[in-house]
């Protein structure tokens, strides 16, 4: 391959001619994900075992511990006991199915919660390269199962001893908390169809039943036990002989997490002068258009807040409402328009406003500021690569980033998404709003770059597992027309 002298004005490759000033000094700019990943360099393997009675969020737990874990970049899968049952054909079955008393019923808890225990450290050990963690989602309430769970443990670990056991236990007595959890509770399959009075009724007989026999995870119980117990959905947090990469690592994320109600409404940021000239990347300031949709999304916020069907008090924080984003104008512009309409129209309600770096566009280093005809002809090779390998593609020149620096960068804000008591409203561009919805809705990393994005709001909505999208219509104004699914635009979005 031969290239004319940095400073000349055409370069030839065998790949084609980028044309301009040192183009010569542009090449293909990757992420060295395997490098950079430190789940990649410590080798660690964990076996996480939920603790807890029925409606004290172990499920939800797992899912955003798992969802924590892949999004970081360590390899994570759930393991649910109750999802085995349903699978035998045991769905539907009544509170006389979890009675101690019933030895048939009790033999075949302890079956499926070991064949499940099975399956995961199979999963586990599988691979011998970086961290892996596996989660039991059961609810492993009795010192006997406990220690059915670490013998098995111990017998692999005497062969392997990179592998790893947590218990993380969720205690709750706080009588709002754990009603919000019981009407969650009943949109699982085994109410599925079911008359909710009743079902309400039999699922508290269920809990009763568990704790006849429950016990909380204790010190005495084996000298090497490890643990972390959460009360009352982080108001307190208590752990016991936690080490290593991964264990520090869920116990920072256990610190945040909690279990109360709230929503994350997730916004495009309004139309831009830049759209009008088809200029990617900037920091050009709202249209008319774009003002007049940020007026929009303020009321549809509004709408949404009303409908809500027991309104966040401002006690502990869970009332307040912080709408996060970037520095750029246009985001800046978007703010002031939606929180002097949510003052003027709701009494109450002035959104604490978070403008932080981390929630800006992806950063397009050298090629920021121009059109898609001018990248096409002035930088082909970066087109190409870039469709070669959107996750890794970092763009070349000062402050290019690629998708997986972003998702880098996008932990903070995720972070602060998961650990905010009130509501909160995300107001963003499209690579930012594939990473916070990748996120919260336990995508890949590598569909990352490749998810749809579309006008309007999206609503994260908490339920008993995690969270549940809505996408709602905003009808008045223009979003930024840069929209789209990845896989399928020819843009650099």
């Amino acid at each position: 391959m031969a290239y004319e002298k940095p400073g000349s004005e055409k370069v030839s490759t065998e790949n084609g001619t980028q044309k301009g000033p040192n183009r010569s000094a542009i090449r293909t700019f990757s992420t060295k994900s395997n490098i950079s990943n430190p789940h990649n360099v410590f080798q660690e393997q964990l076996v996480i075992a939920m603790v807890g009675l029925p409606a004290r969020g172990k499920s939800y737990l797992s899912k955003a511990t798992a969802r924590y874990l892949n999004f970081a970049g360590c390899p994570c899968r759930l393991f649910n006991a109750g999802n085995l049952r349903r699978e035998q054909g045991l769905a539907g079955t009544d509170a006389a199915f979890f009675d101690q008393n019933n030895a048939e019923a009790k033999e075949m808890r302890e079956i499926l919660a070991m064949k499940c225990l099975r399956q995961l450290l199979d999963w586990v050990q599988h691979s011998n390269k970086g961290c892996r963690v596996g989660i039991l989602d059961a609810t492993n309430t009795t010192s006997e199962r406990r220690r059915n769970v670490i013998a098995q443990v111990r017998v692999e670990a005497k062969l392997n001893p990179r592998l790893q056991l947590i218990f993380v236990e969720s205690l709750a007595d706080d009588p709002e908390l754990l009603e919000n959890n019981y009407r969650m509770k009943l949109s699982n399959d085994d109410y599925k169809g079911k008359d909710p009075i009743k079902a309400l009724a039999d699922f508290k007989e269920r809990v009763r039943k568990y704790e006849a026999v429950y016990e909380e995870v204790c010190d005495y119980e084996d000298n090497d036990i490890r643990y972390i117990k959460l009360i009352n959905a982080g108001e307190k947090l208590v752990a016991r002989k936690i080490h290593g990469f991964v264990p520090r690592r869920l116990l920072n994320f256990l610190g945040c997490v909690h279990l109360w109600p709230r929503t994350i409404w997730i916004a495009l940021s309004g139309e831009t002068d830049y759209d009008l000239a088809q200029v990617l990347g900037g920091d050009p300031s709202l249209t008319e258009e774009g003002q007049e949709y940020a007026l929009g999304v303020s009321n549809l916020i509004q709408q949404r807040i009303q409908l809500e069907e027991e309104p966040l008090r401002a006690e502990n924080g869970r009332g307040s409402f912080v709408i996060y984003t970037g520095t750029h104008k246009r985001y800046i512009q978007m703010v002031e328009t939606i929180s002097q309409n949510l003052q003027h129209h709701m009494k109450g309600i002035c959104p604490a406003v978070l403008a932080a770096a981390n929630a800006n566009d992806l950063c397009e280093g050298l090629l920021d500021s121009t059109t898609e005809a001018q990248r096409k002809e002035l930088y082909p090779l970066e087109s190409e690569a870039r469709r070669a390998n959107k996750l890794n593609y970092r763009y070349p020149g000062v402050g290019g980033e690629s998708y997986q620096d972003l998702v880098g960068r996008c932990n903070e804000l995720c972070g602060m998404l998961e650990h905010s008591r009130g509501n909160s409203l995300v107001i963003c561009n499209r690579a930012v709003y594939r990473v916070v919805t990748a996120y919260f809705l336990g995508k890949a990393i590598e569909e990352i770059p490749f998810l749809e994005v579309k006008p309007g709001v999206l609503e994260l909505r908490r339920n008993h597992s995690g969270f549940y999208q809505t996408q709602l219509e905003v009808n008045m104004g223009k979003c930024t027309s840069a929209v789209g699914v990845g896989s399928t635009i020819e843009s650099f979005d």
